[in-house]
């Protein structure tokens, strides 16, 4: 039996079929459904924006730079279509939802920023693509918010890292996890690592004075060591970044032959004099200066010099 004769009648599931999208159908590979189930599909269906309820497993704790969003959604409209199930596909693998729901026809499950920007603007709908497939039960839900959180790649830290450990769970290691999202075992240990930081250091990761690689690398130590890793790294980064600074605009380096000391008749090396290494620095320097300023330019650089 069909699952939408099983739910019953309804206008998304009378409305015509469409092929699934490349997306839905790459979602639907890694949670491990054939391409042959049906799936309820609209290529150019729009949806008001308060018939949508934004995904309950959806790994971001907060939705980041919504104000920005909705900037871009009111000058530019909405490019990516959202993908959503229809309630009565969501609440027959999750019943106990339906409060989170309210009143919505549809739950979000790529989009939740889109859909919370869309609101902001003041939009009346909104495209969406339909795949009541992804609806299949919460891990499903939680592997393709996190795969297109992932694509995307504007997911915080943390979240992101407390998403993997879930799917650690679902999918029994972290081998397992890389290979599903096509990334590298250390990849998902480097951000697995961020659950392992001290209190603090989280709260510094968080406020954006922690950065992520260095965190990464500090949460991989034990607790005691990991403030004064994250110090040293920190004050590591501040040194490179002064003398960074330092270095004079335009400045370009001057290529310098290292000199070479003479050999004795014994063949040891001689002893060559600060004054001989002097001189032979400075015949070096005027070498190159001959190669890169014209006759004029060093006349106007010799008068400065004697000025």
């Amino acid at each position: 039996m069909k699952k939408s004769e099983a739910l019953g009648g309804s206008a998304t599931f009378d409305a015509v079929a469409q092929p699934m999208s490349s997306r839905a159908a790459s979602f639907a590979a890694f949670a491990g459904q054939t391409s042959t189930a049906p799936a309820v599909s609209h290529s150019s269906l729009r949806v008001p924006v308060d018939k949508l309820a934004p995904n309950p497993y959806n790994p971001r704790a907060t939705l980041a730079a919504i104000e920005e969003m909705a900037d871009s959604l009111t000058s530019k409209g909405i490019i990516q279509p959202l993908t959503i199930v229809t309630r009565e596909a969501f609440l027959a693998a999750h019943p106990d939802h339906a409060q989170d729901l309210a009143s919505a026809e549809y739950v979000v499950v790529d989009g939740n920023r889109r859909l919370a920007g869309a609101k902001l603007a003041g939009l009346d709908d909104v495209p969406v693509h339909v795949d009541d497939a992804l609806a299949q039960d919460a891990d499903t839900l939680l592997e393709t918010a996190l795969i297109a959180a992932v694509q995307h790649e504007d997911l915080e830290p943390l979240d992101e890292a407390k998403a993997l450990e879930q799917l650690v769970q679902v999918h029994g290691s972290q081998r397992a996890v890389a290979r599903a999202l096509g990334k590298s075992s250390g990849w998902v240990t480097q951000r697995l690592a961020l659950l392992k930081l001290t209190p603090e250091l989280k709260q510094a990761l968080e406020d954006k004075a922690l950065p992520v690689k260095v965190a990464r690398t500090v949460g991989q130590l034990p607790e005691q060591q990991q403030q004064s890793a994250a110090d040293e790294a920190l004050a590591q980064r501040a040194k490179q970044k002064a003398a960074s600074s330092r270095k004079p605009k335009g400045a370009y380096p001057v290529s310098t032959p290292a000199t070479i000391a003479p050999q004795s008749p014994d063949g040891e090396l001689a002893t060559v004099s600060d004054e001989q290494r002097l001189d032979d620095d400075l015949a070096a320097l005027a070498a190159d200066l001959k190669r890169r300023l014209t006759p004029k330019q060093i006349e106007g650089l010799v008068e400065l010099l004697l000025d």
